[in-house]
């Protein structure tokens, strides 16, 4: 019962966070340093926000686009967004009703925050190539958490305990999952084609994390990222 409950509620909630999440990238323009150009130390500011296990920047974040830096710290924020605590009833209807509940009130708010993120990220259209590459790792990192965060929601006792159960329940997970892995996977590809425009040694630990990032997901999920990179004057969007 649960896996015809459960896994509908995470596809539609998904579908208002996932959907039409796009990273524009364009030719280079636009003012600040070029990526490869050391810029004026400034006071660094004091953060609130949890920082995201990012390579070290060749460039201080505090240096970067004042638009750049609000969609770095909008998915800190975003990501900060943690999911409640599993309930302590495992049976189908305890975990259905924390499903609708708790577990739904988190996807409509992670959901929020990916639609101001996407609109956050707009005027980097005509950013420079690292800046746009920086604005998609973010962007695949706020989807690969939101996926992660999904499939470590508890399973019924009575799904657990049965092995075709259990796997009609990851396929419905997995199916649920996929359009928002894929943005992930398609963000993280973005990233490493902008870096390669960048055309900076470097910015050569984002490319590498970017490529990475895109294949761990990619394998979990079974999306293709064997295809041609993506163009990077094009946005990205779901395919």
């Amino acid at each position: 019962m649960t896996r015809t409950t459960l896994a509908p509620l995470l596809a539609l909630s998904l579908a208002a966070c996932g959907g039409g999440a796009a990273t524009t990238t364009t030719t280079t323009t636009g003012d600040g340093t070029s990526g490869g150009e050391v810029a004026t130390a400034e006071t660094h500011p004091i953060r609130t926000t949890t920082p995201i296990p990012f390579p070290r920047p060749a460039i201080a974040r505090e240096q970067m686009s004042p638009e750049l830096q609000r969609v770095w710290e909008l998915v800190e924020v975003a990501v900060a967004i943690r999911p409640p605590e599993p309930p302590s009833d495992a049976s189908v209807d305890g975990v259905t009703a924390w499903a609708q509940g708790p577990f739904s009130e988190w996807l409509g708010q992670r959901a929020q925050a990916a639609g101001e993120i996407q609109e956050a990220i707009i005027p980097l259209e005509e950013a420079p190539a690292h800046e746009r590459g920086v604005a998609a790792g973010l962007l695949g990192y706020l989807y690969e958490t939101t996926v992660a965060d999904v499939r470590g929601a508890p399973i019924p006792d009575s799904i657990a305990s049965d092995p075709e159960l259990l796997g009609v329940y990851d396929r419905s997970m997995n199916d649920a999952l996929l359009p928002t892995a894929r943005i992930s996977v398609q963000a993280y590809r973005f990233c490493g084609a902008a870096f390669e425009e960048a055309n900076s040694e470097q910015w050569g630990e984002w490319s590498t994390y970017c490529s990475d990032r895109a294949a761990d997901v990619g394998e979990v999920f079974g999306v293709a990222t064997d295809a041609s990179p993506p163009d990077a004057s094009q946005p990205v969007v779901e395919e």
